[in-house]
């Protein structure tokens, strides 16, 4: 779920590096490159660093959730009132909303770091090779130069 949300985050950076073409496009040859944005998720080491931060967290959220579901659960077989089993619903919910609503900040920012880290790869080796147009490999049935070796190594050289 995480890495599918991650491809469109990224996919949608690549889409916003889209240059407009000028009205002198059909005069010029135009330049067309391709990106692949699942290597790059999976070759990028900050893109496979932050994917794993985040599923760590989500593992100890996990854990202390089912921990709370256990206790929840344990309160119902000793015999607890309605009202306390409601008392200690509501004491799980409030001492476990803070960390998921953190969870789910912390997995944007990281998210927006790494796109922004991205788009900013796509037009720098854009530029460098003087092409007019980067669009996704996925989205492209033919042709267009294959960009994405040249966007990783632009990555891992970029200065967190």
């Amino acid at each position: 779920m995480l890495k599918s949300r991650f491809l469109l985050v990224l996919a949608l950076c690549i889409l916003s590096c889209l240059s407009c073409f000028a009205a002198s496009a059909e005069e010029k040859s135009v330049l067309i490159g391709v990106v692949d944005s699942k290597e790059i998720l999976e070759k990028y080491s900050r893109a496979k660093a932050v994917l794993t931060e985040i599923a760590k967290e989500e593992a100890a959220l996990s854990k202390k959730f089912q921990e709370k579901r256990t206790q929840l659960e344990a309160a119902r077989k000793a015999n607890k009132t309605e009202t306390e089993i409601q008392l200690l619903t509501e004491q799980i919910r409030t001492e476990l909303e803070p960390s998921a609503k953190k969870l789910e900040l912390d997995s944007v920012a990281k998210s927006k770091e790494v796109e922004t880290n991205v788009k900013t790869a796509i037009e720098k080796v854009r530029k460098k090779n003087k092409i007019d147009l980067v669009l996704l490999k996925d989205a492209v049935l033919s042709g267009g130069a294959d960009v994405t070796a040249e966007v990783l190594k632009e990555l891992e050289t970029q200065k967190p």
